[in-house]
């Protein structure tokens, strides 16, 4: 198994450098070279060694698997120049959503799915557990899916001490800042993030439970998440880096799978409405400081919530595994 917790390693260095950069771009002007962009290579180059290993000599994936995650490896390299070329066009990017950073975000999610089926295949003899590898690539396509986030969640803090006079970032980035409210967040109209989260959160959620057969993993996952979001954010408060809104809310939507078994579309009711308004009672007490909200939202929050499962029981459901198998 140490094949795939080097693979957990790289994908966790690849973690870190991009929580960090984007801490680092809400303070300093983009850099080829920063120390965020070399902590996140070296994660690449571990899962490139890795992935050449197993071409070399197949020992611990099957040839899909393996295909899988060159392809993505092959999309991630292809939006460095393009993500460049971007820069040099128009300059600083304030935002996640950018097209270029698409494609980092689907290239990576294809790699962390290819190494993520190669070990489900790997271990088919063990039912899959919240105590395996298993809840360490939920996890991580768990961030992969809510990374663009992190544009709104940064922006929460950094938006806040602008207003007030209070703001960390670099003179380069202020005198770059012409419309504070829409840079700051990414340009994109703020109903866009709630929405988001949801339907990310609600099909790998489903996706999870209907392949693995198990609620606790996506509840764990969620809870890994948001653990090392709040690690990375005191480290950063520590170094005087920009912190950033934790989605701790986001934990209810699997929660509440597991809690409402009998019916999904209920539990991805509650689950999805009770995500927002505890998110939206945060936002209007003043407790923490999170992204812009309105009351409305909760409308298609919900509806979502409720489709997901829907239409996930429209499809031929997965057989089940065998109930006397190990538990790990």
């Amino acid at each position: 198994m140490k094949y795939y917790r080097l693979w957990v390693l790289a994908f966790l260095l690849k973690f870190i450098g991009s929580a960090w950069d984007a801490s680092y771009h809400f303070k300093y002007l983009f850099e080829e070279y920063s120390i965020p962009h070399i902590v996140n290579t070296i994660g690449f180059i571990l899962g490139a060694f890795l992935l050449f290993q197993e071409w070399r000599r197949p020992q611990y994936m099957d040839r899909f698997s393996r295909n899988i995650i060159t392809v993505g490896y092959i999309l991630f390299l292809i939006g460095i120049p393009l993500d460049f070329t971007y820069h040099i066009a128009f300059g600083i990017d304030l935002t996640t959503w950018s097209p270029t950073h698409f494609i980092y975000y689907i290239g990576t999610g294809i790699m962390i799915f290819g190494v993520w089926r190669g070990y489900f295949l790997h271990t088919r003899e063990i039912q899959p557990s919240w105590k395996s590898l298993h809840t360490w690539f939920a996890m991580y396509l768990l961030e992969c899916l809510m990374f663009p986030n992190m544009q709104q969640e940064n922006g929460a803090i950094s938006y806040d001490q602008y207003i007030h006079g209070n703001s960390i970032a670099s003179k380069e980035i202020l005198e770059l800042i012409s419309d504070p409210a829409s840079q700051i967040f990414g340009g994109i109209p703020e109903w866009v993030y709630p929405i988001y989260s949801v339907l990310m959160v609600s099909l790998l959620t489903i996706l999870i439970i209907r392949y693995c057969r198990d609620y606790t993993i996506p509840v764990m996952a969620a809870s890994l998440y948001i653990l090392l979001r709040f690690v990375g954010k005191a480290i950063f408060a520590t170094v005087g880096y920009p912190t950033s809104y934790v989605p701790i809310t986001l934990l209810l939507i699997p929660l509440a799978y597991l809690l409402i078994r009998k019916d999904s579309r209920i539990a991805g009711f509650v689950g999805s409405a009770v995500y927002f308004l505890v998110l939206y009672l945060i936002h209007t007490s003043g407790l923490l400081i999170t992204p812009p909200l309105e009351l409305w939202e909760l409308v298609p929050v919900a509806v979502i919530g409720v489709l997901v499962p829907v239409i996930n029981g429209l499809f031929k459901p997965f057989p089940l595994q065998k109930t006397e198998k190990k538990v790990v």
